[in-house]
């Protein structure tokens, strides 16, 4: 189904116009159904594809955007997602986050753009934060500790 970027801006356009609106979203399919109502031939990969692309997060069984803006402390509107931080070696911090959160997550951090991060990259439910040292893999996790535990 080969699109052209046109199309799939203006489908991401109108499935964050959805997710804001008064219409709970549960499922994909509900959304690939609104879109189908929009005019739009969608498929559920392709709302899938879509879903990750824009970062879009599953919470109390819905689909949600997590928003923040930049030095707002964005971390803190998805905190709710990470269940627990973990170091593995000096270097690397593993995020366990909930289903469909990870994405969302890794893009909070960047948005953090807290100097003691080197990379991050994200899975469905897991964030990997890397650092350049020990030493900032300690205060990557006491800033999450702090901010998880409000």
């Amino acid at each position: 189904m080969g699109l052209d970027r046109e199309t799939q801006h203006r489908r991401h356009k109108e499935i964050l116009n959805i997710l804001n609106g008064p219409d709970r979203v549960e499922t994909q399919i509900e959304l690939m159904n609104l879109l189908r109502e929009r005019g739009f031939d969608v498929t559920q990969s392709s709302i899938s594809r879509d879903i990750k692309q824009l970062g879009v997060a599953r919470s109390n069984g819905r689909y949600v955007i997590p928003s923040w803006e930049r030095g707002k402390e964005p971390l803190k509107k998805v905190d709710d997602f990470i269940r627990k931080g973990v170091p593995s070696g000096p270097y690397l911090t593993i995020l366990h986050c909930y289903p469909g959160a990870g994405r969302a997550v890794a893009m909070a951090l960047k948005t953090s753009e807290w100097p003691e991060i080197t990379g991050v990259v994200a899975d469905d439910d897991t964030v990997f934060v890397a650092t350049a040292n020990n030493f900032d893999q300690k205060l990557v996790l006491g800033k999450l500790r702090r901010i998880l535990e409000k």
